[in-house]
């Protein structure tokens, strides 16, 4: 009986660092989304797109914060779907 309220306790620890974790990797992959998408050079956006009119929308790419934001929110929504699963199945459903 203790042994079983052991492995119980043990696995809530896990679940809670594993959410907080996947929270924070979700979190600042979508805050690094911002500084992903965007004009490659120049002063700022608003400015070059003064310059060059409505044209200048085409321009617009990755920047290199998209190399790793991306990755992270698709790391972050992968580690709360998996402990959400666990979740699941060790409650049973509900």
């Amino acid at each position: 009986m203790a042994q079983h309220a052991g492995e119980q306790e043990e696995s809530n620890i896990v679940y809670l660092v594993g959410l907080l974790a996947g929270g924070l990797v979700l979190g600042f992959g979508i805050r690094s989304l911002y500084w992903s998408f965007g004009w490659g050079g120049g002063e700022c956006l608003n400015c070059d797109l003064r310059k060059v009119g409505f044209d200048g929308i085409d321009n617009l790419g990755l920047l290199p914060a998209a190399d790793y934001s991306i990755g992270l929110v698709v790391a972050g929504v992968l580690i709360l779907v998996v402990l959400n699963a666990g979740a699941w199945r060790r409650t049973g459903g509900y």
